[in-house]
C-alpha cells in the first residue's frame, strides 16, 4: 500500500538505532530526510503570510486547468453518489444541497463561507433561499472567478467574495450560518484551536457552523503530522489532515461549540477521484497547451491514484459535522425536522 513507508519508517528506525549494520548509513539518510522535513514543515506553517502562499501554489495554477478536470459546478471537493453511473455534476450538486440543507439555511441569514472555492456553494444558496452570503478565499484566480460567476448570476446585491483570511474577519462581523467544505485541511494542526475561536466569534447566538472535512485515522495522526508524505511535498503545501479527535478537542478547548450531528460521506471520495482522474487524462493535449508538462500530468495522475486508494481501503475519511452551541432551540427545537443525511 501506498501508505506503509511512511507508517512503519519510525518504528523501523526505532528498532535499528541501537545496532550497526549495512542498514546503518540507510538511518543516517532517514535522519537527514526528517531533519529536512522538519525545516520544511516549520516554514509552511500556516501564518497569515504562509497560508496564503501555500494556497497560491495550488489553486492559483489555472482556473482554466482546474475546470478540465472538475464538473460544470467547478466543485472541488467530495461528491454524493447514488450509482456507480451517476453523472459527477448530479453528484455534487446532491452535496451541495445536502451542505444547504444541514446549515438550514433560510432568507434572512447572512452566511459566511471559509473556503468559497469558485463560488458554487454560494449561487446555489442563494438561489434556493434568496440569503445574503458572503465567501472569503486566499486564491486570486478563485476570487476572480466566482466573482465573474456572481455577475453573470445577477446575485452581486446578495453575494460578496473577499480575498481574506479567516484570522481577519471584523471583529463585529456576526454570521448566522458558517460553512466550510474541505478548507480544514489548510488550517494545520498549531492552529486549530484559532480557528474555532474565529469560528465562535463571528458566529451568532443561535448560529449553525457546517464542516466537511478529510479526516486521518485517530491512531496514525501524530505520526502523520510530524512526518512527509508525497501530498504535503507536491500538492498541498502546509496541508494537514485533522483526525476527528483533534477537531473536537480543538472545538471543546476554544469554543463554546458542540456537535449536533456527524457523517462520514468519504465513502464517495473514490468514485469522485476517479472520475477527476478519467477528466485529467482525457484532457491531456488542452493541459499541454496551457503550459503544463508531462512531468506535471504524471504527478497530478499519480495524486489521484494515492488519495483514490486512501479512500477505497477506508484509511481516510471525509466528515460532515453540523455544530451549535447547547441550547439552540431555534434550530433543533422541532423534533420532526431532524438533520439531513446522505444516505
Amino acid at each position: 500500500m501506498i501508505f506503509v513507508n511512511n507508517r512503519d519508517l519510525k518504528a523501523l528506525v526505532t528498532r535499528s538505532s541501537k545496532k550497526r549494520g549495512w542498514w546503518t548509513p540507510l538511518l543516517f539518510t532517514a535522519a537527514v530526510s526528517s531533519a529536512k522535513y522538519f525545516v520544511r514543515h516549520v516554514s509552511n506553517q500556516n501564518t497569515l503570510t504562509q497560508a496564503r502562499r501555500n494556497i497560491s501554489r495550488h489553486y492559483d495554477l489555472s482556473n482554466e486547468l482546474f475546470s478540465l478536470f472538475l464538473d460544470e459546478t467547478m466543485t472541488y471537493s467530495c461528491a454524493i453518489f447514488k450509482s456507480e453511473e451517476e453523472d459527477l455534476k448530479v453528484a455534487q450538486e446532491r452535496k451541495i444541497s445536502l451542505l444547504i440543507e444541514k446549515a438550514k439555511v433560510s432568507k434572512e441569514h447572512h452566511i459566511l463561507e471559509i473556503g468559497c472555492g469558485w463560488g458554487s456553494l454560494a449561487v446555489e444558496a442563494v438561489k434556493r433561499t434568496g440569503c445574503k452570503y458572503t465567501g472569503i478565499t486566499l486564491s486570486e484566480q478563485q476570487l476572480k472567478y466566482a466573482q465573474l460567476r456572481v455577475q453573470q448570476a445577477g446575485l452581486q446585491d446578495h453575494i460578496t467574495f473577499l480575498l481574506c483570511d479567516y484570522r481577519q474577519l471584523p471583529n463585529m462581523s456576526r454570521y448566522d450560518r458558517i460553512i466550510s467544505c474541505e478548507m480544514l485541511e489548510a488550517v494545520g494542526h498549531e492552529f486549530m484551536e484559532e480557528f474555532f475561536t474565529c469560528c465562535d466569534s463571528a458566529l451568532a447566538g443561535d448560529g449553525l457552523l457546517v464542516l466537511q472535512f478529510i479526516s486521518i485515522p485517530d491512531e496514525r495522526y501524530d505520526e502523520y503530522r510530524q512526518s512527509s508524505d508525497f501530498i504535503k511535498e507536491y500538492i498541498f503545501p502546509g496541508a494537514c489532515l485533522p483526525a476527528l479527535s483533534r477537531v473536537t478537542s480543538a472545538m471543546a478547548a476554544a469554543s463554546r461549540l458542540s456537535v449536533e450531528h456527524l457523517e462520514d460521506i468519504g465513502i464517495h471520495y473514490y468514485q469522485t477521484l476517479r472520475c477527476w482522474r478519467k477528466n485529467f487524462l482525457q484532457k491531456q493535449s488542452q493541459i499541454h497547451a496551457l503550459g503544463f508538462d508531462n512531468k506535471f500530468i504524471r504527478t497530478w495522475e499519480y495524486y489521484f491514484d494515492y488519495c483514490a486508494a486512501g479512500f477505497k481501503t477506508c484509511t481516510l475519511g471525509d466528515y460532515q459535522i453540523v455544530f451549535s452551541r447547547p441550547g439552540n432551540i431555534a434550530a433543533f427545537g422541532d423534533p420532526f425536522s431532524a438533520v439531513p443525511s446522505a444516505c
